[in-house]
């Protein structure tokens, strides 16, 4: 069992805040805007495929986790740090989402602060099974990548075949 610290000092991470924000901004202002044009229309324009604002979630984040492993550093492994940015992506959208939907229901009709915990509750399985499913994915390919050799973003030269050249 980790220490919380230990969870903590990982999310500190720079890298790892940025992919997380990335994530949960760019879903929530897909999802506004998707909304906004269902206010104007006067129809619900979309609602999600399989999930609630599954593709919003999908967008968010692949592009946060990607902009994680643009700038990862040696020492963070793929696989555990694509899931804390997924997941974390995702829990930090659902909750923008809810807060926006909240807001919504209170102007219009009134409400009462239980629906945000509603609103928590049904958009977290979207954000966090999408963002696992996301993050999961991409680290696999990006250590795939590593384990093939081809260091992504980098050139890579087998300097013991050069050697062998140098020396005949």
């Amino acid at each position: 069992m980790r220490k919380m610290s230990d969870v903590i000092s990982i999310i500190r991470e720079k890298n790892v805040k940025w992919g997380m924000w990335i994530s949960a901004l760019i879903t929530t202002i897909s999802y506004v805007i998707i909304s906004i044009i269902s206010m104007i229309v006067g129809e619900i324009f979309y609602s999600g495929v399989v999930l609630f604002a599954d593709l919003e979630f999908l967008l968010g984040s692949i592009f946060g986790v990607l902009i994680f492993f643009k700038n990862r550093e040696e020492h963070q492994d793929f696989l555990k740090y694509g899931i804390i940015v997924g997941i974390l992506g995702g829990v930090l959208a659902c909750v923008f989402i809810s807060l926006y939907q909240t807001i919504l229901i209170m102007i219009t009709i009134g409400g009462h602060i239980i629906v945000f915990f509603l609103y928590i509750g049904f958009t977290l399985l979207s954000g966090a099974v999408i963002g696992l499913l996301t993050g999961t994915f991409i680290a696999l390919y990006y250590s795939y990548k590593d384990v093939k050799g081809d260091k992504v973003g980098e050139e890579h030269f087998d300097d013991k075949f050069f050697d062998d050249l140098i020396d005949k």
